[in-house]
């Protein structure tokens, strides 16, 4: 098996969504991918060079959007559950992922 991945780009909106359906709950979208849309955010446009003010990530299940939930909020990314086609805003409860600095998810200011 492996990991879904799909992305979607909204011109009304100038919003990336990006899809990931995770064969194990436990995996963080790529850093190297995290990078990417954090620059391109600052820079406001995707790397396809579409003006973009947002990107919003769908994970397919509430684990796995639990687990990546901290990384995407530091990077002001949102993040959905459910499809790309019907997403779902996620609202974190409970217990969080034990990561305590931007750094280790890779971001750099």
């Amino acid at each position: 098996m492996s990991d879904t991945h799909e992305r979607r780009y909204d011109e009304d909106d100038q919003t990336m969504w990006v899809f990931y359906d995770f064969d194990e709950p436990k995996t963080l979208v790529p850093n190297d991918e995290l990078r990417t849309w954090i620059k391109a955010l600052k820079k406001g446009e995707t790397p396809d060079g579409d003006p973009l003010k947002s990107v919003h990530y769908v994970l397919a299940d509430e684990a796995s959007a639990s687990y990546n939930h901290q990384a995407l909020a530091y990077a002001n990314i949102d993040v959905f559950t459910g499809s790309i086609d019907d997403p779902t805003p996620f609202e974190p409860e409970g217990e969080t992922p034990d990561f305590d600095t931007r750094s280790d998810f890779g971001i750099d200011d």
